[in-house]
């Protein structure tokens, strides 16, 4: 049928409450989700069911029951953590708030399994960007010659590696931490500029940047009760979004001649090292901290294919987004960490802002450098997840709309002077480059009519 030939202008439609979709995947599979894009999606609210079953004469047994979004965007559906064996997998409409009609544009099953690259960009990602460098299409092709010819896209660069990293608060003390974080973005662009031009070259020059990590770093030393390394969490999660978004691309984006011997002891770097800084969070403090922690812990599980990781960065990331990104529904106070039981505390963790409106943030008052890495790291995750087929986009739209919305309007505004509910008056406003990912989801997939 017309619904799972890849165009999304062609549509399946059935008659009537009940009216069902079955696909059959040729043999037993082992699945944990699936897609659906509704036809006319923007307009209405379909209610369905998703069921399996592993012979056509079988009685189906429902995985899921729910309701789409309002956009015509391709909606992941995930029912279970780990597989279902299934054959046949059947959408059986239920309603939606203008007719009886059940109109699918695209339906598609996704087996168990992580999809690679699928760290922040997909294959089909880069593929795209590379057919528009070729054709010397602006921006792509512009800022790819301002990569090649900045100082980490030099094939020439070569890493600073050491034993022991320390880390101290405000970059008070410096081990190493500097240098990793260049050499990370020296390694993603030459990644980059390796996928876009064909030229391995680039690709074993980040290689080695990678190796070098790897066969030296020994460990990130971390005590928060000493200033003088107290980042060693954050520097741990830092790595763990750039390093790790790297490995995934020189490991599944192609043939670039990473030996299994570096992807292991790589590996075993990630495991021993960076994860077990990051797999448990960082419930105090600012939460720009545990947003990048809950990126580098998923990540990790993606590049190692371990599930257990994968799912403990979800989590991480699902309790600390209501407590960064506040909602008029939530009440006088924003939700926040179980540590902060007073309202006191709480107005202290937001930076003695009082007066909660929606799409403040945690550090809009601190400065909005931080509250912009928090966004960052936020929007990065829903990205991947969306590629391995999970809907966080869907599960922070709500939250990330209004913060969006609110920082951009006194970034673009400044309004001097700043109104005086809002920290006193007083707002550190930095741009930062973190605004394009979830502009891309929001106004240009979602068509949201955003302010």
């Amino acid at each position: 049928p017309k619904a799972i030939d890849g165009n999304i202008n062609t549509r399946w439609s059935g008659s009537g409450i009940g009216a069902y979709l079955t696909l059959d995947l040729g043999s037993t599979k082992s699945i944990c989700s699936v897609s659906v894009a509704w036809y006319s999606g923007e307009t209405r609210i379909n209610t369905f069911t998703i069921s399996t079953a592993t012979v056509a004469t079988a009685t189906f047994t429902q995985v899921y029951s729910g309701s789409s979004l309002l956009n015509n965007d391709s909606q992941p559906i995930t029912f279970s953590s780990s597989s279902v064996q299934a054959r046949y997998v059947r959408l059986t409409f239920k309603g939606n708030t203008v007719n009886t009609w059940s109109s699918v544009s695209e339906f598609k099953v996704f087996q168990a399994g992580f999809a690679h690259p699928g760290i922040f960009v997909s294959k089909e990602q880069l593929a795209y960007v590379k057919g528009r460098i070729g054709a010397g299409a602006a921006p792509y092709t512009g800022y790819y010659n301002k990569a090649r010819s900045s100082s980490w896209g030099q094939i020439t660069y070569t890493a600073k590696p050491v034993s022991v990293m320390v880390c101290g608060a405000s970059n008070s003390n410096d081990v190493g931490c500097t240098d990793a974080c260049n050499d990370g973005l020296a390694a993603y662009t030459q990644t980059l500029i390796w996928q876009y031009s064909g030229n391995v070259s680039y690709a074993t020059n980040a290689i080695k940047i990678l190796n070098a990590w790897s066969s030296k770093l020994t460990k990130i030393d971390m005590d928060s009760k000493n200033n003088s390394k107290s980042n060693g969490v954050l520097q741990a999660g830092w790595l763990g979004e750039m390093w790790v978004r790297t490995a995934e691309i020189l490991r599944w984006g192609g043939s670039s001649g990473w030996t299994s011997t570096d992807i292991n002891r790589f590996t075993t770097m990630l495991n021993t090292i960076i994860l077990p800084l990051v797999t448990n969070g960082w419930i105090w403090g600012n939460g720009n901290w545990e947003l990048t922690m809950a990126e580098a812990t998923m990540n990790i599980g993606i590049f190692t294919e371990n599930s257990t990781a994968y799912d403990a960065g979800l989590a991480l990331a699902r309790r600390r987004v209501p407590w960064y990104f506040y909602l008029a529904s939530d009440g006088a106070l924003p939700k926040a960490p179980p540590i902060y039981t007073t309202q006191a505390a709480i107005v202290d963790l937001w930076h003695d802002q009082d007066i909660f409106k929606e799409g403040l943030a945690q550090e809009t008052c601190r400065d909005f450098t931080h509250t912009q890495f928090a966004m960052a790291s936020t929007t990065n995750m829903a990205e991947t997840a969306r590629i391995q087929n999970l809907g966080l986009w869907a599960e922070f739209q709500a939250r990330l709309v209004p913060a969006f919305e609110f920082h951009s309007y006194y970034l673009i505004n400044k309004p001097s002077p700043s109104p005086s509910w809002l920290c006193d008056g007083k707002l550190a406003l930095q741009n930062m480059p973190t605004w394009e990912v979830g502009y891309n989801q929001f106004y240009v997939r979602s068509g949201l009519p955003m302010r």
